[in-house]
């Protein structure tokens, strides 16, 4: 009898140790409001299907399903900023109120949600009803966190601390100006300089929200062991089940509210230790849930400022129009031909980065050039010699995640031990003469981060500014070309030599 007791004793103490965790996140979600159409391909019949998803209202009510039980911590891991006409109009406002209907337990900053300069979203801090999190953005005046380095949260008797992380890369993903007075410290550094005051607290699990990548995030877990969790967002990663590094578990929940991602576990309080943990990404399709009614009226009403300007049709496209970062892409095609053609410059040049949506071939509204070209950012041009665009597009060949798109200009490559080299350049079907000077139009993020992407040390006063924005511009040129049919032509291709 003494030996059952024993038993029944010991078990009650192992399980009253464990404790269930569920934490749902989401990332990325670019103010993408209303519901919008995906292209899925079915592998054995060889067949697409469309369907709908995402858009907060259907957001939101997934989110409440898989957060009714009271055991789940919900995160946030930013751009929820910028990506719609709506976002661009309020300066992010609209993304803030119905971030707070949606109520997670704390929100990282992305990278966009400074797209409208550090001050406008500073001004949001006080009415947030959350917590906003960055550990390793500094005010050079106040040496204090833009945003709370971390927070504190006991779900289901679980100390839960989670530390804020944007990417090292904020200096150069954004405009100067929107960045002014801040730096940008070592993620890693930050994490391990909070460990000791956490665990001080007693917490039993430190959990990174990281806006970083899921490259960086698999660095990060290297440099950081004591870590339990990273939840990530920027590179828009959907990954269908987290991955592991270090022992760290790593997840990330796409983009544009596709998904939602989920993950269980069970944690021992005692040692401080995840058991167990299964993870997944719940798809957020429209037909197979109701919208919430509060988010869908709030979405309503946000809309309503500029509904029948943005819906208005002003073309056809008839083909999809696809991104790619790493090469040639038919929208970046179009797009920096509609640059180039506007500034009457011998070279266009568009960020791959920059180019916010694909699009399904149909009807072109208003709002679709709204979600390709969401920054508002203005056209620029600047003048080179052939000699300095040949250095330029060097440069260009050895960036591999947000290559540029070319209007006017043939590049041809060949690759040598692995690394991409210029072979011939050519523009207006012409070879480049190095004493020769071309006009180049681009947009001004572009021109302000010439360091970045062409190893150009560009000075203000050398360029040219224009009134008119890249968005503007693009709206133009559909409704003076009508029909689109955008196809990759083979102006950045490897040569065959």
């Amino acid at each position: 009898m003494r030996t059952i007791i024993l038993f029944l004793v010991l078990t009650s103490l192992l399980t009253a140790q464990q404790q269930e965790l569920t934490v749902v996140h989401w990332n990325d979600f670019h103010s993408q409001n209303l519901p919008y159409q995906v292209k899925s391909r079915n592998r054995a019949t060889n067949t697409d299907t469309t369907f709908m998803v995402g858009g907060s209202a259907t957001l939101a009510s997934y989110l409440k399903k898989h957060t009714a039980s009271p055991n789940t911590l919900l995160l946030n891991c930013g751009d929820d900023f910028q990506g719609s006409p709506i976002s661009a109009i309020t300066k992010g406002r609209s993304q803030m109120e119905l971030m707070a209907l949606l109520k997670p337990h704390a929100m990282q900053l992305g990278n966009h949600e400074f797209d409208y300069g550090r001050e406008v979203l500073a001004s949001y801090f006080p009415s947030a009803p959350f917590p906003i999190l960055s550990a390793n953005i500094v005010d050079t005046k106040t040496n204090t966190t833009f945003g709370a380095p971390y927070l504190i949260k006991n779900v289901n008797g679980i100390s839960i601390a989670v530390i804020g992380l944007m990417s090292p890369e904020l200096m150069t993903l954004s405009l100067p100006d929107n960045v002014k007075g801040l730096e940008i410290r070592d993620p890693a550094a930050a994490v391990n300089a909070l460990v000791p005051e956490l665990k001080s607290k007693k917490v039993d699990m430190i959990v990174a929200l990281s806006h970083m990548g899921v490259d960086e995030d698999s660095l990060l877990a290297v440099r950081c062991p004591d870590l339990d969790l990273i939840i990530g967002g920027h590179s828009h990663t959907p990954l269908f089940r987290p991955k592991k590094v270090n022992g760290i578990i790593i997840a990330q929940a796409g983009s544009r509210g596709r998904w939602i991602g989920k993950i269980a576990l069970t944690v021992d309080v005692a040692k401080d230790t995840i058991l167990s943990s299964n993870g997944e990404l719940i798809e957020c399709r429209t037909a197979d849930i109701a919208p919430d009614t509060a988010v869908a009226a709030k979405v309503a009403q946000l809309e309503s400022l500029a509904a029948a300007e943005l819906s208005e049709v002003i073309g056809e496209l008839k083909t999809d129009w696809k991104k790619d970062g790493r090469g040639e892409s038919n929208i970046g095609n179009w797009i920096a031909d509609a640059l180039r053609t506007y500034a009457k410059a011998d070279v266009g040049v568009q960020n791959s980065g920059g180019i916010r949506k694909e699009m399904l071939a149909g009807p072109i509204a208003v709002r679709d050039l709204w979600e390709i070209s969401p920054f508002g950012n203005t056209l620029v041009t600047f003048t080179v010699t052939g000699a300095v665009l040949r250095s330029m597009v060097q440069h260009q060949l050895t960036i591999n995640d947000d290559f540029c798109q070319v209007s006017g200009m043939k590049i041809v490559y060949r690759t040598v031990n692995g690394a991409r080299l210029l072979h011939n350049l050519k523009v207006n079907n012409q070879l480049v003469k190095d004493e020769a000077v071309y006009t180049i139009a681009t947009n001004n993020y572009v021109a302000a981060q010439a360091k970045k992407y062409f190893g150009l040390d560009l000075a203000p006063e050398k360029v040219k500014q224009y009134t008119v924005t890249d968005r503007e511009v693009l709206i133009a040129a559909v409704r003076a070309q009508k029909v689109i049919s955008s196809v990759v032509e083979g102006r950045i291709k490897e040569t065959e030599e």
